[in-house]
């Protein structure tokens, strides 16, 4: 697997699990990789996260602002800070970040869960039409998936 190679799988698995429950931007370190390098574990968060609030996917559900344009900035805003506070630390301080928020699936990705069947699906198989629909939106949304990251982690703490 190339270091940013697209982990399409495991981005409908947390797709799929953001449906069900709310989770914090933590969990999103583990699962998009098989990678023991931590640094890409948090590499691929930021970015896999930024590029899900940015197609409107996931949200912070106890996030208030006057209108949806302003809670998606907050959101955005929100993960981009997380590439300054590397979640593999042991200090506190450091990985509460991380913590701060509650996440869910908005109703956008439940919609596109349930068009391809996403529940359904034996766990590891992949949806084709899934995948082209997160590169439509990606693209869309000015977050299309390259071999670059998106928004470069601080590793110099």
């Amino acid at each position: 697997m190339s270091v940013y190679e697209f982990p399409a799988l495991a981005i409908q698995d947390w797709l799929r699990v953001f449906c069900y429950d709310s989770y914090c931007a933590d969990a999103m370190t583990s699962g998009l990789t098989n990678s023991k390098d931590t640094t890409l574990h948090w590499q691929l968060a930021v970015d896999t996260l930024y590029r899900l609030f940015a197609s409107n996917l996931l949200h912070i559900p106890s996030l208030k602002a006057d209108d949806f344009s302003t809670q998606k900035s907050i959101a955005l805003d929100y993960i981009k800070s997380l590439a300054r506070h590397d979640p593999f630390r042991s200090d506190i301080e450091e990985t509460s970040h991380w913590y701060l928020w509650d996440i869910s699936a908005t109703d956008r990705c439940h919609r596109l869960i349930e068009k391809f069947g996403i529940r359904d699906l034996p766990q590891g198989e992949l949806s084709q039409g899934f995948v082209a629909a997160l590169h439509s939106l990606f693209a869309e949304n000015q977050v299309a998936w390259s071999d670059q990251p998106l928004i470069v982690i601080n590793t110099d703490q």
